[in-house]
């Protein structure tokens, strides 16, 4: 391992220390509570500590409705962007929004868990594994690619977390957003597709201390303990601990080998020699999931709020391994290994913000680290032995967002804000296939016996301005226009070593060393881009809560490098991907029972990234290329109604079909091109529904039971791209399910009693192919979903 790649990856120490901490938010600090001492820094009123919508001067739906009457109206809903807080009905562009109470009766834990209920969402696997470190959301059929950057951003307080492990889980959220579309002007880094924002509960005068266990059908043991309250004078903290341990859905019939050993190189430790961040552990069957999050917050005057937020997470496991092979259509793995893999998240952040009259002004200092390894059985037959694949990652981002807003309500409002970020990432992917001749001897594989290290790491550093105005050209009728220019710096070095030693088809070996200078030099590269992209807005109210509105917004997401080079000239820039989304919708709180929002959008995609496989030097490899252009022309629709005061229905469809405009692979030198033009995009389903029914019957003064059944159907799709052989088309089939839920709810306690996927369906999220076992045998595994469980839970707040 060059000294290039390895410098700076072995400790983290001493990152925190380094981390930023805006002179801006000291000097505000000492200013305040100057002010607070010289007014003899009077006793706050508790009610100033919750967070609260500013004033907007316009009239809220159902403001004037009789006290009596407001119980029949569906749940009124504000939504945060970064410092923003404004009513749903009244935001511009489509928004799916989930409360913490909504998405704990959901049991929804996590951001894949809300496929199929929230329109237009779906995820992606990369072709290099199928794991949870290669997942990444699609919306509206953006980001199908999930070895780049993500285009989807993930937000918690408006925290940027990075892709690697960004679906950890919900920390007890006050609520989850996710926009749909270019974000330009609200958020610190630009959001291709979309951005999930999670929002937490500050700390206040409440105090809060609750405690919850759960329990369901795969020995799944869950638990959590959260305390909040009041420290000291203006001073406030919380604390959020869980664990979970489990015997997971997956059965891995596959054992743990020590040492493990290629019968084609006896006696050398190749893991020990070029997969050295690889750590074996023997595999226990159990899953544990644990981690924390705690917050200081500080709160001198009732202008300052000062936000101390550290957290740490971690995931061991089996993480489902490849996943069963197609062919069975269970929950078994009959592979001969079993590895445990280990993911770890953490990070801190300071939150400050100081309002005046007419302005307020946000700093956002952050730092996350993130690191996953997960080997796996690359093949999942027993048949075929010591076929080891694993993928060690790292990821860090330091980052520092300010941004000044008008406050207040007038005609003319406005925002502006600049972040800077520097992210760091490494990825190892380390393989050694020892056997992959079919089981009866008759077809033989190049690449039995290979080893293989393809390294690659990546810096990047960023800098984004940005800014919106808005104006009521009426009383009736707003317009909205923003900018925002980004500018990023990507530094790579790349590496692949292999040796193919002779084998039933190799006469003698083959290796890197024919392409790249030695074992050891990486070859570096660097590459610029920048970009502004326009966003605006036009929205008209009809009437007191209904409106329609018209958005444009340019979405982008910027180059990268290739994550599995083969030969040097792998180490090269991939163009960055670009987006032009056209939005028109209506939001219409109709009446007191009934909501309605509809939206239709077209998305031109231009030199969209996508992944596929090419022959390079007689190697089938992975690789990223651009599509000339897509498109994406859909609509979403959902509704709320409450016929009466104890049932509420919600429903939702999104129907989005997608095109390749224009998508030519060339798999390799004399090789035909592979037209995929007319084809449809990956992982993009062309329609899903959902329809959830919640029944409530009052039992007493503040007791209640809730009966809810939630249904969710989602179309088929597909993965693959046939521009090899070693990369055919795979199919996802559509899928239901059907979840069932009673839960009692009062005062100091609340228990349920829950059925998943209660019929049973085989649910298949994507698949995964091991195209290196060509031309021997094609290995397709699923991902899924969980089968039939039920549970229970139980929460007490004491």
């Amino acid at each position: 391992m060059s000294r290039n790649i390895e410098k700076g990856y072995s400790s983290f120490s001493h990152i925190l220390g380094s981390v930023p901490i805006p002179a801006l938010i000291f000097g505000l600090v000492a200013a305040e509570c100057g002010k607070a001492r010289a007014a003899g820094n009077p006793q706050r009123n508790p009610t100033m500590d919750q967070a609260a919508p500013r004033p907007t001067g316009k009239t809220t739906p159902g403001a004037n409705v009789k006290a009596a009457d407001r119980k029949t109206l569906p749940e009124e809903i504000n939504v945060t962007g970064q410092s923003h807080k404004r009513e749903l009905i009244k935001v511009p562009q489509s928004i799916s929004s989930y409360s913490g109470a909504e998405l704990k009766q959901l049991n929804v834990a996590r951001t894949t868990d809300l496929l199929g209920m929230t329109p237009g969402l779906y995820m992606t696997t990369s072709s290099l594994s199928p794991t949870q470190e290669s997942t990444q959301l699609v919306i509206r059929g953006v980001g199908t690619n999930a070895q780049l950057e993500a285009a989807t951003g993930t937000y918690v307080d408006g925290v940027y977390m990075p892709s690697l492990n960004f679906d950890v889980g919900f920390m007890d959220p006050q609520r989850v957003d996710i926009y749909k579309g270019p974000q330009n002007t609200q958020f610190a880094r630009n959001a291709e597709a979309g951005v999930v924002s999670i929002v937490t509960t500050p700390p206040s005068e409440k105090r809060i201390r609750r405690a919850e266990v759960g329990y369901d059908s795969f020995n799944t043991f869950r638990t959590q303990l959260y305390f909040s309250g009041k420290i000291a004078r203006n001073l406030y903290g919380s604390i959020l601990a869980d664990y979970s341990r489990s015997d997971g859905y997956i059965n891995n019939k596959g054992k743990s080998k020590f040492p493990f050993t290629d019968p084609y190189f006896p006696g050398e430790n190749l893991v020990a020699e070029y997969g050295n961040h690889i750590n074996l552990n023997r595999y226990t069957g159990v899953e544990q999931k644990g981690g924390f999050r705690t917050v200081l917050r500080y709160t001198p005057t009732d202008n300052l709020d000062i936000r101390l937020i550290g957290d740490y997470h971690r995931d061991n496991g089996n993480q489902n391994g490849a996943g069963p092979l197609n062919s069975c259509h269970c929950y078994t793995v009959n592979g001969d290994l079993a590895y445990q893999s280990n993911s770890v998240d953490y990070g801190a952040a300071i939150v400050a913000s100081y309002t005046l009259p007419y302005m307020k002004l946000s700093s956002i200092t952050s730092w996350r680290e993130a690191n996953s390894d997960i080997p796996l059985d690359f093949v999942g037959d027993a048949r075929l032995q010591n076929n080891l694949q694993d993928i060690y990652s790292e990821q860090q981002s330091k980052m520092q967002e300010f941004r000044i807003e008008s406050n207040g309500s007038r005609r003319f409002t406005w925002n502006v804000g600049f972040s800077a970020y520097k992210d760091r990432e490494y990825t190892n992917r380390f393989y050694v296939l020892s056997d992959l001749d079919s089981p009866d001897g008759t077809l033989h594989s190049l690449y039995s016996g290979i080893w293989n290290s393809q390294v690659v790491s990546l810096r990047r550093t960023g800098y984004a301005g940005y800014g919106e105005v808005g104006y009521a050209i009426t009383p009736r009728l707003h317009l909205d226009a923003g900018l925002r220019y980004v500018w990023e710096d990507v530094s790579a070095a790349g590496l692949e070593r292999y040796v193919i030693p002779a084998n039933n088809v190799l006469t003698s070996p083959l290796s890197s060393l024919g392409s790249w200078a030695s074992f050891n030099t990486d070859v570096p590269s660097s590459h610029s881009w920048g970009k502004a992209l326009p966003s605006a807005t036009l929205r008209y109210d009809i009437r007191r809560g209904t409106s329609v509105y018209l958005r444009y917004a340019q979405g982008y997401k910027s180059g990268s490098y290739q994550k599995a080079p083969v030969v040097p000239t792998d180490v090269s820039p991939v163009a960055p991907e670009e987006t032009s989304t056209y939005e028109m919708g209506i939001k219409s709180q109709v009446n007191k029972r009934l909501r309605l929002e509809l939206a239709g959008y077209d998305i031109d995609l231009k030199n969209q990234q996508v992944q596929s496989t090419v022959v390079r030097d007689g190697i089938t490899s992975n690789a990223i290329t651009n599509a000339g252009a897509s498109r994406i022309t859909g609509f979403e629709a959902s509704v709320a109604w409450r016929p009466i005061h104890q049932f509420e229905i919600t429903a939702n469809a999104a129907y989005t079909p997608s095109k390749f405009l224009d998508y030519v692979i060339h798999p390799g030198v004399g090789k035909a091109p592979v037209v995929r033009t007319g084809s449809s995009l990956p992982s993009t389903p062309d329609w899903t529904a959902s329809v959830r029914g919640d029944y409530t019957v009052p039992i007493g003064p503040k007791k209640s039971l809730v009966f809810q059944a939630n249904f969710r159907w989602v179309d088929s799709t597909y993965v693959g791209t046939n521009a090899t052989s070693a990369d055919p088309i795979l199919n996802i089939p559509s899928w239901n399910q059907l979840d069932l839920k009673v839960m009692y709810r009062g005062e100091y306690w609340s228990a349920s009693l829950y059925g998943n996927n209660v019929l049973n369906r085989y649910i298949i999220l994507s698949k995964f192919n091991t195209f290196f076992a060509q031309p021997a045998g094609s290995y397709i595994h699923d991902v899924v979903a969980p089968p039939a469980n039920v549970g229970f839970d139980v929460t007490a707040n004491f």
